[in-house]
């Protein structure tokens, strides 16, 4: 916690949880503009990125509004939570019937769920070779700050680049642009989205491209 003190901590526990039930009405609004669709299909993640995002953007130099309008946060977040849904979630209910104990057939199981484990015999494992984020077409115009991120390293065969020299490339001028910009920076190396080869200067993280092992 950055509050110091019992008030500045229950403050911002306040603001945690917030922001916590602002996002996820945002989530439930978003899945309800789809017919059927389950509100568990939208991912907490995207949607804390995307805010995290859009509030890079409105505070960069490319977001002002005329008088009187507002940001369309919610279509904004919304627009990335449709379009990364996650998977519709199997069911879990199972029929509440007596097992008959004089039968020697499982007449009970009525799911036709499986008695038994399945063992694994195999795993199938296919290897690329390491590759920058290429598939970007250059004239779209970036929709997240990762992907601008991922062409502007494209563009410069993945060099380590400060963060200052990103922040211009990406139009940021205001300082609390660029500051939210460093933490970001920060949050994708933890996650091993970049690398941090010197004080402020990152570049895309590669895998390490494998070699089978030598036979006995």
């Amino acid at each position: 916690m950055r509050s110091k003190d019992p008030a500045g901590l229950t403050q911002e526990l306040w603001g945690l949880l917030a922001l916590y039930q602002a996002l996820r009405s945002v989530m439930v609004t978003a899945m309800e503009t789809r017919y059927c669709t389950d509100p568990d299909r939208a991912s907490f993640i995207i949607a804390l990125e995307a805010a995290r995002d859009t509030v890079a953007i409105i505070a960069g130099p490319k977001a002002a509004h005329s008088p009187g309008t507002q940001a369309d946060l919610v279509g904004h977040i919304g627009t990335r939570l449709l379009h990364t849904m996650l998977p519709k979630r199997r069911p879990r209910t199972s029929a509440r019937v007596a097992k008959r104990g004089i039968s020697r057939y499982h007449t009970w199981n009525q799911d036709h769920r499986p008695r038994d484990s399945s063992p694994i015999t195999a795993i199938d494992i296919t290897i690329r070779a390491p590759t920058l984020p290429t598939s970007l077409d250059p004239a779209r115009k970036p929709s997240s700050s990762w992907e601008q991120l991922c062409q502007i390293f494209t563009a410069r065969a993945n060099q380590p680049m400060h963060a200052r020299d990103l922040a211009d490339h990406m139009g940021l001028t205001v300082p609390r642009a660029r500051k939210n910009l460093t933490s970001q920076l920060c949050l994708w190396t933890r996650h091993s989205l970049l690398t941090r080869t010197a004080p402020n200067t990152y570049k895309i993280t590669l895998p390490d491209t494998l070699t089978p092992s030598p036979g006995p």
